[in-house]
């Protein structure tokens, strides 16, 4: 099957060029679905084995991968490159809709593939989850910048008070107060009542709280007046920065409770540098590591292999690496590899880090994190081989 947008062409192939019937197109629809089922019934009288075969296209996949899953049909699902790969050995190597079914063909009769399974379907959850996740986190942050011009105009150096504007205090204070004159006209014992019945601070940190704003509000000169439409920017902003980050809590949550009974997910909370929120996200972007036979290509499926090419007096090493991988996992393996080194707690991979650092050439410092990001990678696939967690 080559596979795109709402429109497939299909072939069936009995041998690498004993084709069963010509490229036809279909929509992707149940009608279509079933000319491709139908033919895959009548293979099946003749040859016992029938194996659909088509490329991961993101999402346009999506739709045929169920019908067939549904149907209890063996499917393999192949990277692009591995086709693309084999249509380019042509000498001539022409690109067309039908053509494509062949360099498939071609790419599943010479290489052997691991069949997709039901048990791919919880990794590909946790990969949409995080997907999700980014995109929540990515809406927060352009949420932050607006916030922070508005507050900037209506509360004038508000973060020399609260450095960090986000914590439960100042967003409780702004979302009842929206502009300074409403603060000024306020009692101190008011203040204090409504920051112990909107946060979990009680006593003398309230009390404290209050002291710290009135000497604020009392010295404050707005950049707008109670009725500018920036008071309405800030309310609003202030709202919706609260509820983003309870759907980026729940959607983490959600996450949390599927890899609970990962063991996968223990082992990577044992290496320094990954934490709860790190290791849910990277199992939902290294999916089954039993697709693996070798650690270099868990490396290459994340694009951090080195690339390599020699010719001549040109040694190739120290070229950049490939990128030919899932990006999501390269960053956060990087997050991961930053974490180790700021905490700065002794084991394997920081003193590799500072080992590249510190060598005849010393790497910069991006590329002595990817590198220990390599490293990192060979490591979890040699945990979960193991069953072991990580040592010093």
């Amino acid at each position: 099957m080559d596979v795109s947008k709402g429109k497939s062409y299909y072939q069936g192939f009995i041998e690498i060029d004993k084709p069963a019937n010509k490229a036809t197109p279909i929509e992707h629809d149940l009608e279509g679905f079933k000319f491709v089922y139908e033919l895959g019934q009548t293979l099946k009288e003749t040859y016992s084995d029938v194996v659909y075969v088509f490329e991961s296209t993101g999402i346009y996949h999506k739709a045929l991968e169920t019908f067939l899953m549904n149907h209890d049909e063996k499917c393999i699902i192949l990277n692009p490159l591995e086709a693309s790969k084999i249509r380019k050995t042509d000498l001539r190597s022409t690109k067309t809709d039908a053509r494509d079914c062949k360099g498939i063909a071609k790419a599943y009769f010479m290489k052997d593939f691991r069949l997709h399974d039901q048990k791919d379907e919880l990794y590909e959850k946790l990969q949409s989850m995080n997907g999700h996740y980014n995109f929540l986190i990515q809406q927060l942050r352009e949420m932050k910048v607006h916030f922070r011009n508005a507050l900037d105009i209506v509360y004038p150096r508000f973060d020399v008070v609260y450095p960090n504007p986000y914590l439960d205090i100042p967003m409780s204070i702004l979302k009842r107060y929206a502009h300074p004159d409403e603060l000024k006209n306020k009692r101190f014992e008011t203040i204090v009542k409504y920051i112990m019945k909107d946060t979990k601070h009680r006593g003398p940190k309230a009390m404290d709280e209050a002291k710290k704003l009135k000497g604020f509000i009392d010295n404050v000169s707005s950049g707008c007046r109670s009725s500018a439409f920036e008071v309405t920017i800030l309310k609003t902003m202030v709202n919706k920065i609260s509820d983003q980050e309870v759907e980026i809590e729940l959607c983490l949550d959600e996450m949390r409770e599927l890899v609970s009974e990962v063991p996968l997910y223990h082992q990577l909370m044992s290496v320094p540098g990954i934490g709860d929120n790190l290791a849910i996200r990277l199992i939902g972007e290294l999916g089954d590591l039993d697709r693996f036979e070798r650690s270099e290509q868990l490396v290459a499926y994340a694009g951090i292999d080195p690339r390599v090419y020699q010719s001549g007096q040109m040694t190739g090493e120290h070229l950049h690496i490939t990128k030919k991988g899932n990006k999501h996992l390269r960053t956060l393996l990087f997050l991961a590899m930053s974490s180790n080194v700021r905490i700065g707690k002794t084991n394997i991979i920081l003193d590799f880090y500072n080992k590249k650092r510190q060598q005849t050439n010393p790497l910069v410092y991006k590329a002595a994190l990817i590198a220990c990001a390599n490293k990192l990678l060979r490591i979890i696939f040699g945990m979960y081989k193991s069953g072991k967690n990580f040592h010093k």
